[in-house]
């Protein structure tokens, strides 16, 4: 079985906008492997690797167009969140309820 080559370390560091251009699809790849998104990917290298083959991120962003909207604000809201430090449970908690507040002011 080949190496998995998208692990942490694999990703370059950080540090300005070419930095984080030339980290984008490992980090594209990362996020899709920890989503299993190669579950459900048409690419069938993809499925036999367990893991995203597709370094533009394609797969991560066709799912995403796919998800409802909700689930799609509930997902941006609680990556946000966790952005802004909360941990897991309560940044999906409270993106949740946001999505929760936003729909029934809409009325929806």
């Amino acid at each position: 079985m080949p190496k998995r080559q998208n692990t942490p370390a694999a990703i370059p560091p950080i540090t300005d906008f070419e930095s984080c251009q030339r980290a984008r699809s490992a980090l594209f790849r990362r996020l899709t492997d920890q989503l299993e998104i190669f579950r459900v990917c048409p690419n069938r290298t993809c499925k036999r690797m367990r893991a995203c083959q597709d370094a533009r991120g394609a797969c991560f962003l066709a799912v995403l167009r796919a998800m409802p909207d909700e689930t799609r604000r509930s997902f941006a809201y609680a990556m946000e969140n966790r952005a802004n430090g909360l941990d897991p449970d309560a940044a999906i908690a409270q993106a949740e309820a946001r999505v929760a507040e936003e729909s029934a002011r809409h009325g929806e």
